[in-house]
């Protein structure tokens, strides 16, 4: 399969592209073992240089061509045309793109944590460099998790592993990914004047679009409605 690459090792036997793991031929236990450190790295530095890349063309071609046919105008911040045009370079969604560049612009290299994963340094993103590396070092020595690591963060203190609690519906997809993804696309959108420069048209199309969203926030608040209702009774 074309753009599929070998890996160290397993030469002939495994071979990754861009639809999964390709496996032909015996592959041993030990072998198939030996797959798992190199698949978690290649899955933990992903997001690192994607973003890494996105921020080495803000700074370094802010006033250049970023991408094929993108001006990038007077700010260097990447627009959204730009992440428009990344997703077509690189089939990322320019929500997940945004979120690589965001960690990878405020968590410097030199503090970054090999032994955890982009989560964590996501979850220290927002604090100054000082108190990422002292919350990045916690969670390293505690073998924290990026979920417990958030809590910490918010609670100034390592937050017990009991005080957690359970996820509110396990083998339910939580919806914080989702709407995380699209508080990041709109972040970008109302960081330029991407949204004012859209037609009538495409902004009642963009209404439509998001009949789904109003329709899921106006079931919960049903639902939520009749639960205070029973609690009258």
């Amino acid at each position: 399969m074309q753009n599929a690459i070998a890996i160290p090792g397993v030469e002939g036997k495994v071979r990754v592209s861009p639809l999964g793991l390709e496996i032909r031929g015996e592959v041993t236990f030990v072998e198939w073992r030996r797959l798992a450190p190199k698949i978690g790295s290649a899955v933990r530095s992903c997001a690192f240089v994607v973003g890494d890349w996105l921020v080495y063309g803000e700074e370094r071609f802010g006033r250049q061509l970023l991408l094929p046919g993108i001006d990038p105008g007077p700010s260097r911040a990447i627009s959204r045309e730009q992440y428009d045009a990344a997703r077509a370079a690189t089939g990322i969604d320019p929500a997940i793109l945004a979120n690589y560049a965001y960690v990878a612009r405020n968590v410097p290299r030199e503090i970054r944590r090999e032994a955890l994963s982009w989560e964590h340094h996501r979850a220290v993103a927002k604090l100054e460099e000082p108190d990422q590396e002292r919350w990045l070092d916690v969670a390293a020595k505690d073998e924290l998790t990026s979920r417990r690591l958030r809590a910490s963060i918010t609670a100034g203190r390592v937050v017990p592993i009991e005080a957690l609690g359970a996820p509110a519906d396990p083998g339910i997809p939580n919806h914080i990914v989702p709407i995380n993804r699209l508080a990041a696309w709109w972040g970008q959108v109302t960081g330029t004047d991407w949204l004012q420069r859209r037609t009538v048209d495409q902004l009642e199309a963009m209404l439509r679009d998001f009949g789904p969203v109003e329709a899921i926030v106006g079931q919960i608040r049903v639902v939520a409605e009749q639960r205070r209702q029973e609690r009258l009774f």
